[in-house]
This record gives C-alpha cells, sequence and structure tokens, in this order.
C-alpha cells in the first residue's frame, strides 16, 4: 500500500487507474507508467474498461526517487498489480478505499484522507513548483485546464510569496516595498471625461 501510495502522490493517477494496472504497464526501469485502461464498477462489479476520456490515455513519467515503488510493484505475479478477492479480476475501488484507511490510521499524525486526496495534493504541488497548467493537465490525464483548476489547493504560504513578489515588481516611487519610510501611494488624477 505505501508504494502505491507513494505512486500516486508522486503521478497524480487515479486509483482507478492504479487499479487496472498490469505489470506490463510499468516500464522495467520504472520510469514511466502507461495508463491504458482503469477499473470501472457496473451494478457493484468490478470491470476494466477505458479510462475516464480520450485525454486519459497516456504515458506518465515516474519520478527518479519513485522509480524504486513502480519496479517493485511490477515484480507482482498476479494479472494486475492490485488483486484482493479474486484471481486475474482487479480490486475493487472500495475495498482499496478501506485498505487505503487502514494504512493511514497506523501512522501517527496523518489524517484521514481518500485516495482521490492524492491526486488533489500532486497537482496543487506540481502548480507549486511553478509547473504550467497545460502541462500540469496532460500528465494527470484532464480533458481541459478548467478541471485542472478545479483540483488547485493554493497554499497560503504561495499566496503570500505571490504578493511579495508582486510588491517588488512594482515598488512605489522606485523605493523598496520593506522600506517603511520609503515614498507614499502617489495620487495621479483622471482627466474629466465630457
Amino acid at each position: 500500500m505505501g508504494m502505491s501510495i507513494r505512486l500516486m502522490l508522486g503521478t497524480g493517477m487515479r486509483s482507478q487507474e492504479l487499479l487496472a494496472l498490469e505489470p506490463h504497464h510499468i516500464e522495467e526501469d520504472g520510469s514511466v507508467i502507461h495508463i491504458r485502461q482503469a477499473v470501472n464498477l457496473v451494478k457493484g462489479s468490478v470491470h476494466v474498461g477505458v479510462p475516464k476520456s480520450r485525454d486519459s490515455y497516456r504515458d506518465i513519467p515516474v519520478p527518479s526517487n519513485l522509480r524504486r515503488c513502480a519496479r517493485e510493484l511490477r515484480k507482482v505475479d498476479t494479472k494486475f498489480i492490485w488483486e484482493k478477492r479474486k484471481k486475474d479480476t482487479p480490486c475493487n475501488p472500495t475495498n482499496f478505499r478501506d485498505e487505503f484507511r487502514k494504512a493511514l490510521e497506523k501512522i501517527k499524525g496523518v489524517r484521514q484522507l481518500t485516495p482521490h486526496s492524492c491526486r488533489h495534493t500532486y497537482v496543487s504541488q506540481m502548480q507549486a513548483l511553478g509547473v504550467d497548467l497545460s502541462t500540469i493537465q496532460s500528465i494527470v490525464g484532464h480533458a481541459d485546464v478548467d478541471m485542472t483548476q478545479h483540483y488547485l489547493h493554493v497554499q497560503g504560504g504561495i499566496r503570500q510569496e505571490a504578493i511579495r513578489r508582486f510588491a517588488e515588481a512594482f515598488p512605489i516611487d522606485g523605493h523598496s516595498p520593506e522600506d517603511p519610510d520609503g515614498g507614499a501611494c502617489r495620487i495621479i488624477p483622471f482627466p474629466q471625461v465630457v
């Protein structure tokens, strides 16, 4: 479970994509995960089908510090990396969520989140690192940038840093924003419109 959580946090893949992964979908060196299918629940039964959208078919680069996790998951001797009760059948998403919850309960100080929270975290962290939205969109397989923006949870520190950078870029009367006595805002009268 730990390796799966790390991969979801480090690639932004959906849990339904993780559950449909077969070992051959992961490159031998762990550098790329090929998303070609996803698990869907149909009337409570698990089925392997197409990914969520046309843009969800993708090849996700795996960060070098997580490739060991990908290689380890690839070593399973089952059809799917995550099988639970039935041979050659992927784990039910509900069972996976339960296993995910149990794993987090064992870690002191970690609040309960869902597997999908890993995806939100990934998108927010990529944005915090300055990765442009269209690149994030292509990695996580969103059909449009609006959905990617929906996933963003801008952190307070990032917002404060943005405001600081703006103030530095536009100093008042040539003075630094850190200079408390440095210039006041000039009032510029707008011309009267007749």
